[in-house]
Parts: C-alpha cells; structure tokens; sequence
C-alpha cells in the first residue's frame, strides 16, 4: 500500500468519524496562523507610522501587540488541547482495532510471533503514529496557513522582494525529499528491532527464576545490552537523518535573508519601497521560517508514520484462516461423540500427526500417551478447532468442526491445561471466565468441587481477592486448582484435561480425584496423561508416537501388548519413586 493509500485510510477510517473534533480544531489552527502572520503587519505599520511621525497610530501599536500576542496564545493552547484529545482518540481506536484482530486470530497466528513484539505494535508504532498525527494537524493547518499569511503580506509589501526569497526557499525541496525517503526506511528498521528488543526483555523477566537458579545474569546482560546498543545505533541514524533538515533550512534562510538585504536596500535607496515594507518582509521571513521548518520536519515524521502505519495495517489486514463458513451451523450436541478420519497435520514444514483414526464414545475417559512431540496436545488443539487438520475430518456426533460455528464448538469444551491460565482480576472473577453468568452459590460449589474453596476463603478478601499478574500471588497448586473450578463451572459436555491434578498436594489430588470423577460421569473426556495413575483410571489408552497412532486399548490390554505403553510404564516402575513419573 502506497504512504497515500496508507494516510487515506487512516483518514477514513479513524479520523474523519471525529467530525466535531476536526471541525473544532480546523479554526484554532487558523487563528494560531493568522496571528503569527499579523506580527510582520503590526511591524510594517508601527515603523511607517514612525516614519510619518503619526502619533496616534504610534499610541495603537502596543495595543496591536498585545492583543495580538493574548489572542495568539489562548488559540496555542486551545490548539494543544484539541490537537491532542483528537489524537487519542484515533490512536485508541487503532489499538482496540488491533486488539480485536490479535482476538481473533488465528491460535497460530500468536504462536508465531512473541508477546513482547506483539506489545511494541501497542507502544512503539502507536507513540510513532500519534507524533505524526500531532505535528501533522499542525503542519498541515496551522504551518501551512502561516506560511500563506506571512508570503502574502510579503507579496503585499514587496513582490520582487518576495520572489527572490521563494526562489532561494525552493533550493531545498529536492534534499529534504530525499531525508524524507531516508527516515521512511529507517523507522521501519528500528520499529523491527524494538519490537525484538521488547520480546527479549519480556523473556528475560519472564524467566527471572531460571536466569537466577542457573546463573545467567551475566548472560542475560549482556544479551540486553547488546540489543541496546543496536537501538542506540538505529536511532542514531534516525536523529541524523532527521538532524539533516534543519541545518539546511538555516543555510538556505540565511541565503534569503542576505539577497533580501541587498535588493531591498537597492529598492529602498531607489525609492520603490519604505523601510516598513523591508522590516515587514523581515518579519514576515521570521513567522514563515519556522512554520517551513516545521513542514520540513513534518515530512520526515510523515514517512516515519507511515512505515509505523505499515506495520499496524498489516497485522489488522492479516487473513483469518480457521473462522466460521458463510453457512456455518450450531453444533448439535446429543450424544458426545468424537471422531478423528484419518487426520493430518503440520505445523509448516514440521508433520505433528500423520493418518490418525480413532472413535471416543459418549462418557468415554480416553488417556493420550506417548512421548514429547508425539501429538497429543495437537488433538486437543484440532478438535477445539485452533487449527485446522491438513487432511482427513475431525466430527463431534458426526457433525464436521469445520462446519459449525467456532462459538457453539467451543462452549461445547471446556479445558485444564498444565500452566493455568489466570488473569490479574479477582479469584471471582477468574472462575466465573467459565460462565460469566454464574452466581455466586455456583462459583463458590465449583471450588468447592475443585477443593479451592477453602484456601480461597483463607485469602484476604476470599473470592474478592486479586489472582496477581498471570496468578502470582498464588501458588502454583491454587493456581491449577481455581483454573479446574472453572472447569468444573462450565460444565461442558467434553472436558480437555492436561493432567489437572499434576500441581496438587497429596491431600488435595485425592479431593480432586474423587470431584473429577463425578465431574466426568456422563462426559466425553480426553486427558492428555503425565502419570500412571490417570492412566489405569481412563476407561481406553491411546498410545501416539511420531505422530501416528501406535496402540489403543485398557491398561491391561497394553501391558500385556509389550509395546511402547509397556515399556514407558515398566521404567517408571523400574526407578524408586516414580509412581508419578511422567509417561511422556
């Protein structure tokens, strides 16, 4: 998309809605404007009126001034005001556009890029946009008409004059142009760093245990002064290039400045213009010179906007691949059963499952086992519909998830992975994530249910109490204990389980058991199963191993087998103390 299409659809979409604001704007600017061009007047009048030794208008002069420079300085502010509360608003609604989209991306899509880049578009390209925004209301309106007012005063007072200077102002339109291009380029470049540089330092805090345990401050400074360094030498060259602008607007004013004097003291000398007129065309070369300044700086924020623009556009224009057919249906849930045809899947290049084929029937407990990268969490993930499979159909009571609606498809689920996923809300409110519509007696019996209640109750403030940033001010148990009451609130038909009772405590697993398995009674439940004890729990194993299905049936059955389940089982057995051991 060109910068114009670009600053087009900004315009459009985001900016032209504001109507009142724009319209309450337009005139402050002009007055800001109108203002700043009357000085060169006040100045050409105040010295013919000395000249001709008019008393009275000599009286008139101060009250010019002052009146001028009052009425100047309430529209400045005004314009601050308005120029401002305008461009918050478009940024707003250019971050809740952006959010939206990011909500409604697809699951892949988040896994592609880190969080802390994801945040650079909210802070870094929005602070860039909404300098543009600002000074380019400004430049576009309020330097603009300065620069209209004060070259037709000049052109009043002497049009030779005026020539001269316009020509000479003229010299600089090809160099700033080309530091214009230049900026474009380069805040695009630096926008791409920033953004790593916050992943880095989002995954650096985020692993302060690690980093602590192993070791790795020195590690970990130096990887961030790197990258700081890197900033430091891409916005260098951002402040040079836009360092470039002004300089030659100096050398060229002083260019001006200089013919100026010498013609006007010709013209003066030869009778064809007052001392006034040459003061007022002085005057009037002060207004406009930093009006042009501004325009010229104005150009390169412009192009840095854009390239920021660019990357906002192109993640609110990113195509949605898994959403809903135009024909889409509810889902008809009336038995529970779940299909998996002949399924594959990759994630890009990398095969994850490859010709997978089972039936897991109403009120069936299905374990899933095998080895790290075998495919378990990506049947979870199929049939949640994140991705979609390559090939072969993924149905719940025959009905094809592709077919029906996302929504009914996933309020039909409800899942417990391994990291709990908690808000920095209440512990009310994080429950309730399960049904927001429940009252307080069904959120209090789902904790109940998933033995919570009672550390709950002994937090200060009980439910009202605050989760902490992603639950850090619980433990890792309380944690995966209110993400399993909110489960157990939702009270879907088919429950997703990543081992739930793996952070829990003795005392509480044995509570939680027993509640999972009235939770389950009646459900179609998949549990992708960490130890042994799920496992001889489910009612049929599904061993999966590079993607393919290997083995299927009771514990028993796949002891007896001797196959891969035989030989994971009988090592946890064969070591002290890992009768909880991870099968995977």
């Amino acid at each position: 998309m060109t910068p114009r299409a670009l600053i087009a659809r900004l315009w459009r979409e985001h900016v032209a809605r504001y109507s009142a604001d724009i319209a309450a704007l337009v005139p402050v600017l002009a007055l800001v404007a109108a203002t700043g061009a009357s000085y060169a007047w006040i100045m050409q009048q105040a010295i013919d009126a000395i000249s001709r030794e008019d008393m009275n208008a000599i009286a008139l002069t101060p009250v010019l001034v002052i009146g001028a420079t009052l009425l100047r300085a309430l529209a400045m502010f005004s314009q601050a005001v308005l120029s401002q509360g305008l461009a918050l608003k478009v940024l707003r609604d250019l971050q809740g556009a952006m959010f939206g989209k990011l909500m409604l991306s697809d699951f892949a899509r988040h896994a592609r890029e880190e969080p802390g880049k994801l945040v650079s578009r909210f802070t870094n390209d929005i602070n860039v946009v909404s300098e543009g925004l600002v000074r380019g209301g400004q430049a576009l309106i309020r330097d603009a008409l300065t620069l209209v007012g004060a070259i037709g005063l000049m052109l009043w007072f002497d049009w030779v004059l005026t020539l001269l200077v316009a020509a000479v102002f003229a010299l600089a339109g090809p160099p700033l142009q080309a530091i214009a291009k230049r900026a474009r380029a380069r805040t695009e470049a630096a926008q791409v760093q920033l953004g790593a540089l916050s992943a880095l330092l989002t995954e650096s805090f985020g692993a302060a245990r690690t980093v602590k345990t192993y070791g790795l401050e020195a590690r970990e400074t130096g990887r961030a002064r790197s990258a700081f360094e890197e900033r430091r030498k891409i916005a260098m060259r951002l402040a040079r290039n836009r360092a470039r602008s002004e300089p030659l607007l100096e050398i060229i004013g002083g260019l001006a400045l200089a013919g100026v004097l010498f013609v006007a003291g010709l013209r003066v000398a030869g009778g064809a213009m007052s001392v006034g007129d040459l003061l007022g065309i002085v005057t009037a070369i002060g207004v406009a010179t930093p009006a042009a300044r501004s325009l010229s700086n104005f150009n390169t924020v412009l192009n840095e906007a854009v390239a920021a623009l660019t990357r906002i556009f192109g993640l609110i224009d990113e195509p949605i691949e898994v959403k809903d057919k135009p024909d889409a249906k509810t889902l008809n849930l009336s038995e529970g059963w779940i299909s998996f045809e002949n399924v594959s899947f990759a994630y890009g290049e990398a095969p994850a499952l490859s010709d997978v084929t089972f039936t897991i029937a109403p009120g069936e407990t299905v374990a899933l086992v095998g080895p790290s990268g075998a495919g378990k969490s990506t049947i979870f993930n199929l049939l949640a519909r994140l991705y979609d499979a390559n090939a072969g159909a993924v149905c719940i009571d025959k009905q094809d998830v592709r077919d029906v609606t996302l929504s009914s498809l996933r309020s039909a689920m409800a899942l417990v992975a391994q990291e709990a996923a908690l808000f920095n809300d209440s512990i009310r409110a994080n429950i309730a994530l399960g049904r927001p519509n429940a009252t307080q007696a069904e959120i209090e019996e789902a904790a109940r249910n998933a033995a919570a209640d009672d550390f709950i109750r002994a937090l200060p403030g009980g439910y009202d109490a605050m989760a902490g940033d992603r639950g850090a001010n619980l433990s890792g148990g309380e944690r995966q204990r209110i993400a399993l009451a909110r489960a157990f609130l939702r009270n879907a038909p088919i429950l997703l389980l990543d081992e739930a009772t793996s952070a829990l405590d003795a005392g509480s697993e044995a509570k939680v058991q027993e509640a999972l398995k009235r939770l389950c009674k009646g459900r179609t439940v998949l549990v992708i199963a960490h130890r042994l004890s799920t496992v001889r729990d489910a009612d049929r194993i599904l061993v999966l191993d590079g993607g393919k299905l290997t083995e299927s049936g009771t514990h028993d059955d796949l002891m007896r087998a001797g196959g891969l389940y035989s030989g994971l089982a009988r090592l946890q057995f064969s070591e002290p103390g890992t009768m909880g051991a991870d099968l995977s």
